[in-house]
């Protein structure tokens, strides 16, 4: 078994969890501020539906923005640590 690709494997399984979880959280962040917009925007008098729309930052341009941001981030880190990974000779002893 060869150490190196063993521990390669692991850690991008384990990095890819993270930020797909991060992506989880965005996902939810977005569903919440969605759900208090639109009861603002249903409570208020319709002459202020303007001035909630242009207040209204978290957009699909903002949302795939971080999308954007955190899968870069992740694979950055993979590719990142992979490269230092070639500086080590990772091996098993089995007892």
């Amino acid at each position: 078994m060869d150490a190196n690709h063993h521990l390669l494997r692991q850690h991008k399984k384990e990095v890819t969890a993270l930020f797909k979880n991060y992506l989880k959280i965005l996902e939810d962040m977005k569903a919440d501020h969605d759900f208090h917009y639109n009861k603002l925007y249903e409570l208020i008098p319709e002459e202020y539906h303007s001035v909630v729309s242009a207040a209204n930052h978290f957009t699909a341009d903002k949302l795939n923005w971080i999308r954007k941001r955190i899968l870069d981030g992740g694979n950055e880190s993979l590719r990142n640590f992979a490269d230092e990974m070639e500086n080590y000779c990772v091996s098993f002893i089995f007892k």
